[in-house]
């Protein structure tokens, strides 16, 4: 079932949901981690064991989470995912005639992209994420009010690349 699908429009709606969906995770993640470990330090700090391995170890570990780290990440992912998307639509030939039809299904990805993108905003617009927020700008930008043109950006790129090869190349041709 899974086989010769590369370059298919699922794979356009595959990256726009995952991209969400690893934002989400990260986000949520950071935050947890955030609250989890400063609840750990206050209540070490507390207890009186100010100078211990335990409180090093906790303070440390929220300097790495309360670093921009995540926030390249995902921006790799992205660019990445972006990359798989243009190879896989290198490597298989297509009828130009479908053209028009993977333009008509693009707006239904857009329509999604946008619906994400609103969750998003929603997501971020919580009081409680106002903090965490300010850790991820990239994700923000990508994930919010950019997001429908960063969906419009992979469209335009896969169909360029799966509908602008040349006549005389053949199938994986990479």
């Amino acid at each position: 079932m899974l086989r010769n699908k590369r370059a298919d429009f699922e794979s356009v709606v595959y990256v726009v949901i995952f991209l969400v969906v690893i934002g989400m995770a990260i986000f949520t993640i950071n935050h947890l981690n955030v609250e989890i470990f400063t609840e750990l330090e206050t209540h070490i700090n507390d207890s009186g064991y100010e100078d211990t391995e335990a409180m090093t170890q906790a303070g440390k570990f929220l300097d790495s989470n309360t670093s921009n780290a995540w926030d390249y990440g995902f921006l790799a992912i992205f660019f990445g995912s972006l990359m798989a998307i243009a190879l896989s639509a290198y490597a298989i030939r297509i009828s130009p005639v479908f053209y028009w039809v993977y333009g008509i299904l693009s707006i239904f990805v857009l329509g999604l992209g946008t619906i994400l993108s609103n969750i998003w905003q929603e997501l971020a617009a919580d009081p409680t994420f106002a903090t965490t927020l300010t850790r991820f700008p990239i994700m923000n930008t990508l994930l919010g009010t950019y997001y429908p043109l960063m969906v419009t950006v992979i469209i335009v790129v896969m169909m360029g690349i799966l509908f602008g090869k040349p006549s005389g190349q053949g199938e994986g041709f990479i």
